[in-house]
């Protein structure tokens, strides 16, 4: 008698990871192929703003911007196959309800890890980018590279980017019960610290005024409030279900 794979012993679960894994990193490595031949389009997007082309130091810094580029769009268009195949792994130990709780949230990750790519890049990117070029003015001759520019912007917009899953997150664990909505507004002030906190190691900022550490923390503030939100929206549905039951 065949066992179901509820039944697999550790050592078939690791293969099955090994196997997904596996999957996962063929996908990034042909997406990666071929986004990188778009990586130059990307940056000369991303650099259009420069009255003139940016300094690089020497061949390997242009690989690297190559690489780099490619990495990251291959991440974001593998995300939603990514986050498929952790979903077939967890999917036999999860009850039905909690099965297509995961499922129906795959497409969110992928629109809000971009909405954060965005956000960051049209918002937040330009708003430090100025505050620390002021905070140079008249002291330093300050000379952009496109390396460091890249590097900025991958401090400043992928991990707003991971941040933006916040919703997704609250709302799975609303969907399966771990989290309620009674217990977001009673931690509410604790959250808004540990997002302030988050966004002030994510970015790295240097000492900056007021008004800039208010544009950086208040949409973080806003993404807590619109999880509290679908969250009560999730925990509502779920109420009236049981009733109707």
């Amino acid at each position: 008698m065949a066992r179901s794979k509820d039944e697999m012993t550790i050592v078939e679960h690791l293969v099955e990871f090994r196997r997904r894994f596996i999957a996962v990193v063929i996908c990034f490595f042909l997406v990666f192929c071929i986004t990188l031949l778009f990586a130059g389009e990307l940056y000369a997007y991303l650099t259009r703003g420069f009255d003139k082309p940016l300094l690089v130091l020497g061949p390997n810094d242009i690989l690297w911007i190559y690489i780099n580029l490619a990495s990251l769009m291959a991440f974001t268009v593998t995300l939603p196959f990514t986050t498929y195949q952790i979903w077939q792994f967890v999917k036999p130990g999860l009850r039905d309800n909690e099965a297509r709780a995961i499922f129906s949230y795959i497409p969110a990750t992928f629109v809000c890890f971009v909405l954060g790519l965005a956000f960051g890049y049209y918002f937040v990117s330009p708003a430090i980018l100025e505050v620390l070029l002021k905070l140079g003015e008249g002291l330093f001759d300050t000379q952009i590279t496109a390396q460091n520019y890249l590097i900025f912007l991958l401090h400043t917009t992928v991990p707003l980017a991971v941040l933006f899953e916040l919703p997704v997150v609250v709302s799975f664990l609303t969907s399966i019960g771990i989290i309620t909505p009674l217990f977001l507004t009673h931690y509410r002030r604790y959250a808004y610290f540990v997002l302030l906190v988050l966004a002030v190691m994510a970015v790295v900022l240097t000492p900056a005024d007021f008004i800039s550490d208010l544009a950086m923390t208040a949409p973080l503030i806003l993404l807590y409030e619109v999880s509290v939100t679908l969250s009560k929206l999730i925990y509502k549905r779920k109420q009236r279900k049981y009733k109707d039951k």
